[in-house]
C-alpha cells in the first residue's frame, strides 16, 4: 500500500522519524512527503534521500503564496531537479478557508506550478478548501494534458466531475471514515477503480480508530480498510488498486507481475475470465482505449490466448463463488474459446458461471447461441444500457446499426425461455432514462441492475 500524501518531514515527526521510516519500510510499499513551500520542500528531500521507499513532492501551498512570484519559476524547477527522489510538484491549490494568501496570488502561484508539472511531466498535488467550485473551473480551462490528485478530497460533486474529465486521480484521507461523512462515502461509488487513492495527510486527519492521536502513514490501512468494506470488496483489492494507481501517477516501476496481462482476475471470492479486447459496440461511458489498468489490473490483450492458457490459470474453479467470462471486451467475440473453457469450468465442478455481455451475441456468431451454451452457463448479465431504442444507438453506439436493438431484446427473450437466469443491466449515464429501462425489466420479467456512472472523459467526447 502507498500513503500518498503525508508530511513526515514535519516537525511532529522529529522525535521518532527513524522510527516512523522503519515502519514505513516494512509495512507499506512507498510514502510521498508533499513539501508546502520551497524550504519546507528540502526538508522534504532530504527525508526522502534517507529512504529506500519514501518519496518527496516540491511545491508551494496556497497559504504561502503570498511569499512567491513568478519569478521564482526557475528556483521551484531547479529544486524539483535537484533530486530523483523527486515525484510531484505540490501541495498547490486554492484555500478559501484560511485566506492565509490574496486570492490572486494564490491563483497565480498555483497556475505557475501546473506549468512546471506540465513541463516536468510530473503530476500536480492540488490541494482545495472551500473552492471547489472555483477549482473546477479551474481544472477546466487550465489543465488539460496535466496528470494531478485532487488531495483529501472532501465530497463536492463539481470538483470530482470535473477533475474526473480531465483525467486526474481522486485520494480519501482518514476524514472518509468519519461517521458523519456518508456523503462523502457516497461518492466513492462514482470514481473509477483506476483513478482511486488513499492518503493520511499525516500528522493530521487521523482516521475514526485512532481519532485524536498522530497520524502517520501506516494507518492509511484504516482508510482502505473503510472504502473496501464501503464498495463492498475485499481489503486486499483495495490495496491492489491503490498502490497501483499511486505507482502509475508517480511513475514508479511496476513490478513484472503488476504489469502482466491479466487473463484471470480475483476479485473478492469472484474469478473473472478476460477473454478479448474486441467488443461490437462504442459505448460513449466505456473505459476501452482510455484505461488499461481496472480494479488493479492489466487488462488490456496483446494476443488472444488460447483456450488451454486460461485453464493453467484457473487451475481449481471450485473454490470461487463464481466465474465470469468479463473483461477488457466481448466474450462472445470469442465464442469457441467461451464455449471450450466454459465445459472445462462445468466438468471441474464450477459453482456458477455468468457471462456478461452486450447482448449481440448471435449477431456475432451468427448461431443461436443461447441453445448451444444450455448447461455451461447458468447467468447471462447483459449490458443493454437503454430503455428503448434511440436512446441504446446513441449510446451504445453498436457496429451492427439499427438491428441490434432488437436482436439484443430476442437474446434476452431466448435466454430467458432457454431457463438461464437473466440480468440486464445499464449505466446511469447523463441521458439515462430511468423509467424507460424499468418498463422494459418488467415488460420482459428479468432482473435488472442500474451502475453507477464513473467518468472516464468527458461525455462530450
Amino acid at each position: 500500500m502507498i500513503d500518498t500524501h503525508a508530511h513526515i518531514h514535519f516537525p511532529q515527526f522529529d522525535e521518532d522519524r527513524e522510527q516512523i521510516i522503519r515502519e514505513c519500510e516494512e509495512k507499506l510499499d512507498a510514502v510521498v512527503t508533499v513539501g508546502c513551500d520551497l524550504e519546507d520542500s528540502k526538508k522534504a528531500i532530504k527525508v526522502a534521500e534517507s529512504s529506500k521507499n519514501v518519496y518527496a513532492s516540491v511545491g508551494i501551498h496556497p497559504h504561502e503564496a503570498k511569499n512567491y512570484s513568478e519569478k521564482d519559476y526557475d528556483r521551484l524547477v531547479e529544486l524539483i531537479k535537484s533530486s530523483s527522489r523527486v515525484v510531484a510538484v505540490g501541495e498547490a491549490g486554492l484555500d478559501f478557508y484560511r485566506n492565509l494568501s490574496p486570492k490572486n496570488k494564490q491563483y497565480e502561484i498555483f497556475e505557475m506550478q501546473v506549468e512546471i508539472a506540465k513541463q516536468l511531466n510530473l503530476p500536480i498535488i492540488i490541494h482545495t478548501r472551500n473552492a471547489a467550485k472555483e477549482m473546477a473551473a479551474f481544472i477546466k480551462t487550465k489543465m488539460a494534458g496535466c496528470k494531478g490528485i485532487v488531495h483529501c478530497f472532501s465530497g463536492e460533486k463539481e470538483l470530482l466531475e470535473a477533475a474526473l474529465d480531465e483525467g486526474l486521480f481522486i485520494s480519501y484521507s482518514g476524514i472518509v471514515t468519519y461517521p458523519k461523512n456518508s456523503q462523502l462515502r457516497e461518492t466513492l461509488r462514482y470514481v473509477p477503480s483506476s483513478r482511486l487513492l488513499v492518503e493520511t495527510d499525516c500528522p493530521y486527519l487521523s482516521p475514526q480508530p485512532v481519532r485524536g492521536k498522530r497520524n502517520k502513514p501506516t494507518y492509511v490501512a484504516y482508510t482502505a480498510m473503510e472504502i473496501a468494506k464501503f464498495l463492498k470488496i475485499n481489503f486486499t483489492d483495495i490495496d491492489r488498486i491503490t498502490t497501483i494507481n499511486a505507482k502509475r501517477v508517480f511513475h514508479l516501476p511496476l513490478t513484472a507481475e503488476e504489469k502482466k496481462e491479466r487473463l484471470v482476475y480475483q476479485v473478492g471470492n469472484k474469478l473473472y475470465i478476460n477473454l478479448t479486447n474486441k467488443c461490437p459496440c462504442n459505448c460513449k461511458f466505456c473505459f476501452r482505449g482510455t484505461e488499461n489498468f481496472i480494479l488493479g489490473y492489466n487488462l488490456n490483450l496483446t494476443r488472444e490466448p488460447i483456450a488451454e492458457e486460461y485453464m493453467y490459470r484457473i487451475k481449481n474453479p471450485s473454490i470461487y463463488d463464481e466465474v465470469v467470462f468479463c473483461g477488457y471486451g466481448e466474450p462472445f467475440e470469442r465464442y469457441e474459446t467461451l464455449k471450450t473453457v466454459a465445459k472445462w469450468l462445468k466438468k471441474m465442478g464450477t459453482k456458477k458461471v455468468r457471462v456478461d455481455t452486450c447482448g449481440l451475441g448471435n449477431l456475432i456468431t451468427g448461431k443461436d447461441t443461447t441453445k448451444e451454451l444450455k448447461g455451461l452457463i447458468d447467468t447471462f448479465s447483459i449490458s443493454i444500457n437503454a430503455g428503448n431504442k434511440e436512446e441504446y444507438l446513441k449510446t451504445v453506439r453498436p457496429k451492427f446499426g439499427e438491428k441490434s436493438w432488437n436482436a439484443v431484446i430476442d437474446f434476452i427473450k431466448e435466454a430467458k425461455k432457454e431457463g438461464y437466469e437473466v440480468i440486464i443491466t445499464a449505466v446511469e449515464h447523463p441521458q439515462f432514462n430511468k423509467d424507460d429501462f424499468i418498463k422494459l425489466a418488467n415488460e420482459l420479467d428479468v432482473k435488472y441492475r442500474i451502475r453507477p456512472f464513473k467518468r472516464f472523459k468527458k461525455w462530450e467526447e
